[in-house]
């Protein structure tokens, strides 16, 4: 391994290379202290494409140096045919290094499948979904079921479902519940009758567009419906919620 040194200011940082696997707060923290006391440790390089100059991956590593003030940082350059390539070769290295979360997983299953859809396939190399998915749960250290579990909340829930899991407010096997539910209750899907985790979803997604749109109302300064009205409104919810 061709480890050199390169001033911190050459190096470019761009997407979708900064945004594959958000920099953690605590584990930044924790590489800027160690980094202010011990000066930053060589065996761990920052990977840069050469012919772009863009960090490929070691984002937390540079997000740090650049708080202590470092004027150079060891770098490990590296050739890549094109962008997915690139992109590919950093997925690899963090799958390594770690356990993915469920929003990584996500992030990632998004990602390989537009690499895989950009690339294509030719008759030879055509795969059942089976197949796909018995991949990508090797690919990213999980089980096959949580793979298909999530292409299904990628394919069928809502914005706020997938955005939830993305933040990491809810699981995958959360969100493919509770989308699973709330389609069975729209008819979509047949099956049980609906648990109290969807109605729970649909009060609150129901509750939220009340309040968006009462919300435009007020701003728009009540020409549509008068202040009175929407207190008589309110009113009329209080005495049903009291029985």
């Amino acid at each position: 391994m061709n480890i050199s040194t390169m001033p911190i200011t050459d190096l470019k940082v761009e997407e979708p290379f900064s945004t594959l696997f958000p920099v953690g707060e605590d584990t930044l923290e924790g590489i800027r202290l160690d980094m202010e006391s011990n000066g930053y440790d060589d065996a761990f390089p920052i990977i840069v494409w050469e012919e772009k100059g863009i960090v490929v991956d070691g984002h937390t590593r540079f997000t740090a140096a650049l708080a202590v003030g470092l004027e150079t940082v060891p770098v490990l350059i590296r050739n890549f045919e094109n962008e997915d390539d690139a992109i590919l070769y950093a997925f690899h290295l963090q799958r390594n290094r770690r356990n993915l979360a469920d929003e990584d997983i996500l992030r990632c299953l998004q990602l390989l499948d537009t690499i895989d859809e950009a690339r294509g396939e030719s008759d030879g190399e055509k795969r059942t979904k089976r197949e796909k998915i018995k991949e990508r749960a090797s690919e990213l250290g999980t089980s096959e079921s949580k793979i298909d579990k999530a292409k299904k909340v990628m394919e069928h829930a809502d914005d706020s479902i997938r955005e939830a899991v993305e933040s990491g407010e809810k699981s995958i096997n959360q969100a493919f519940n509770e989308m699973q539910e709330i389609r069975r209750e729209s008819g979509e899907l047949k099956g049980r009758n609906t648990s109290s985790l969807a109605c729970g979803a649909r009060y609150s997604k129901t509750l939220g567009k009340l309040i968006e749109e009462l919300t435009r109302i007020r701003d728009e300064g009540w020409e549509q419906i008068s202040i009175e009205k929407a207190l008589l409104d309110v009113e009329t919810l209080k005495n049903i919620i009291e029985g």
